[in-house]
């Protein structure tokens, strides 16, 4: 046989991707609206909207891969968030100081939207 022969596991993550892609691209991103990007920066954190709650739950899924993935770091307690995004699996990761927030709303708002430019929605 010719070039690499890949894994069960190697196979089975290359249809979870395609699945969650074609997931992302049928029902998640045409939920993306500026009614419901809007909707969360008056209200990241509470009771969303049905679309809001779908978008968010992909968006935030345990499932995805921990590298790379976005977070929200408490710098100065009760006063000052900033953005950070996982490298490794070991805890490594780094801190976007520049991406600093004055409330835990607008660094959640942040977040979102850092997520949904990762998906290529912004």
């Amino acid at each position: 046989m010719y070039g690499k022969t890949r894994t069960v596991k190697e196979k089975e993550k290359e249809v979870y991707l395609s699945n969650d892609k074609q997931i992302w691209e049928q029902h998640i991103k045409p939920l993306v609206t500026k009614k419901i990007i809007e909707e969360h920066k008056q209200n990241p954190i509470g009771k969303h909207s049905c679309s809001l709650q779908m978008v968010l739950n992909y968006l935030r899924r345990n499932h995805e891969e921990v590298i790379r993935k976005d977070f929200i770091i408490e710098a100065i307690p009760y006063k000052e968030w900033v953005l950070g995004q996982r490298i490794m699996n070991k805890g490594e990761y780094i801190i976007f100081w520049d991406e600093r927030y004055g409330s835990l709303d607008a660094a959640e708002h942040g977040l979102f939207l850092k997520r949904l430019n990762k998906y290529g929605v912004l």
